[in-house]
């Protein structure tokens, strides 16, 4: 469809005879004439007279027609040229934002996912200590390890008793308690409790999955493939 095409088109649809729509648009019939038989074309000042006739805007009157007729033929219209620029300049708009939008996705996939299973961030690893019971005021932290070594009596019968005494007494205070915990706080740690305080010693380190690295690695992919589905969507629109 040409321009003229178009202007015939919009005045049938108004019912109206080409003396009515001159009238309306003030120009010449025999000019209105050659408009719609593509035989001359307007001027800005005369488009933008048909459009207040037909009660239309640029891109109505545009509508239907091929760009490549637009561009060859109606660029010389001053609205016509900054309407076809305003689209190219939002068409670019919308390309880049959708470039971005897809680099962005990928980057916070990339980042997320790493995140997730280099499991830095939410670290796996814990570490559990052991302690053997309460240590009492006055007495070593290491007493339940070391107490044998605490006797000192040259009179070897004294030194068995009171080692069988006291072997007596650490075996009714054995209190074993075990802590799994996130922090590594090396390999001894005394924490004050009631009726004195223990000594925890480090047994060994674990790892205990956690739900958010998962999570991650998951939300990471998902946004992985979405950045690349809109690549493949920039492609197809824009190409």
């Amino acid at each position: 469809m040409t321009l003229g095409e178009k202007f015939k088109q919009l005045r049938m649809e108004k019912g109206l005879s080409q003396p009515e729509l001159a009238e309306i648009a003030g120009i010449e019939q025999s000019y209105l004439s050659k408009l719609e038989n593509d035989k001359s074309l307007p001027s800005n000042e005369v488009f933008r007279k048909m459009l207040s006739a037909f009660s239309v805007s640029v891109e109505q009157v545009l509508h239907g027609l091929e760009q490549s007729y637009i561009k060859a033929n109606l660029m010389m219209i001053a609205d016509i040229e900054q309407f076809v620029k305003q689209l190219q300049a939002n068409k670019l708009a919308k390309q880049r934002n959708l470039l971005y939008s897809a680099s962005a996705f990928i980057v916070m996939a990339v980042t997320l996912f790493y995140i997730g299973f280099s499991k830095q961030v939410f670290s796996e690893k814990m570490y559990e200590y052991k302690s053997y019971g309460v240590v009492l005021a006055g007495e070593p932290n290491d007493v339940f390890s070391r107490w044998r070594n605490l006797i000192d009596s040259k009179d070897r019968n004294v030194r068995d008793e009171l080692r069988r005494k006291k072997s007596i007494e650490m075996n009714a205070r054995s209190d074993e308690h075990a802590l799994i915990i996130k922090e590594n706080l090396g390999q001894l740690f005394v924490k004050e409790v009631d009726g004195g305080k223990r000594l925890y010693r480090k047994e060994h380190s674990l790892q205990k999955p956690r739900a958010i690295n998962a999570w991650l690695q998951v939300v990471g992919v998902f946004l992985f493939v979405s950045g690349l589905m809109l690549f493949v969507v920039e492609r197809r629109l824009y190409k």
